[in-house]
């Protein structure tokens, strides 16, 4: 029995058919189109895309999405960027797609993997963050995911490191979220302004080319940028801040940084580990900071497990 995990992110649908040991069998990516309902199709369509190439049954589907979740009723809460607000989106998934679909946050998800399969593999106690276009989170607590009381819990992104920081980002009414100091929005935002402080340096050209983002200003940090080293440095001890604060509250065995400027590495990771250790109390300072094994595909592989395990119930 194979199985089929989703990951909605706001541009693009990444799914998979995972076999045996969540081996992944074939995968696809598709544009997230816009529309609750849209995304809807979009999911049954990669859905049966995957189920008509395996050798045998699928028994379940998982689906991650960027948005609160209720687990009970499969309906969505706030997302920021899918258009699937208050929609039963499981209820609907199901009528699509003619099988089990399980639905969860997809940092849940995320982190799910990791403990299974990942970095975290052999702790019972875990925070993950994603750091994307935004920022998302996962706990496993006592080897089981957390979700909270309404399943609304584990928005570790909007843990709150600056008071009287920029606006949160969508439906956030907060200011100083992690998200708005360390995310590739954020980054984004403050390589643009060295670029501008500085027109004639290297920021300043990509600026004036219209290819400045938080990739472009990644690979120019690499090259051994001083300015942009700086703004990523910045932001990795924003992001200490907000471990040492995790660290604190739940006394992981590990910390797992995920999603897409993981790929950052220890540019990133070095300021947030050194702030995380300078700002932690002593007992929480033993968790090891880590890069994430799954990266991009967590919340992918994570969907899958989530269907395996809660299977054709």
């Amino acid at each position: 029995m194979s199985v089929i995990g989703v990951d909605v992110g706001g541009t693009k649908i990444a799914a998979a058919r995972l076999g045996s040991g969540y081996g992944i069998e074939e995968s696809l990516v598709v544009p997230t189109p816009e529309g609750g309902e849209a995304v809807v199709r979009a999911i049954a369509d990669v859905t049966a895309r995957l189920a008509a190439g395996a050798t045998d049954d699928v028994a379940a589907v998982g689906v991650g999405v960027p948005a609160t979740i209720d687990p009970a009723t499969g309906i969505v809460g706030a997302s920021n960027h899918t258009g699937l607000d208050g929609l039963h989106a499981r209820d609907l998934l199901q009528q699509h797609i003619g099988l089990p679909v399980h639905v969860d946050n997809d940092g849940n998800l995320a982190a799910l993997a990791e403990h299974r399969l990942g970095a975290a593999r052999g702790h019972d106690d875990v925070v993950l963050m994603t750091v994307g276009t935004g920022i998302g989170g996962g706990l496993i607590i006592g080897s089981r995911v957390f979700r909270g009381g309404g399943g609304q819990g584990a928005e570790l992104g909007h843990v709150v490191v600056e008071g009287n920081g920029p606006p949160c980002q969508g439906n956030c009414p907060n200011h100083g979220c992690i998200e708005t100091m360390c995310s590739g929005t954020s980054l984004g935002r403050d390589l643009r302004a060295a670029a501008a402080a500085d027109p004639g340096g290297a920021l300043g050209a990509l600026l004036a080319e219209g290819r400045l983002d938080s990739r472009t200003g990644l690979d120019l940090a690499r090259a051994g940028d001083a300015d942009a080293r700086a703004v990523f440095t910045t932001a990795g001890r924003w992001l200490g801040v907000a471990v040492a604060s995790l660290t604190n509250i739940f006394d992981p065995g590990i910390v797992v940084i995920g999603g897409g400027l993981s790929a950052a590495e220890e540019i990133l990771l070095a300021p947030a580990r050194e702030e995380y250790l300078r700002r932690a109390l002593p007992p929480t300072r033993r968790a090891p900071l880590v890069v994430a094994r799954f990266r991009n595909d967590a919340g992918m592989v994570g969907a899958g497990i989530l269907a395996a395990e809660e299977g054709a119930a």
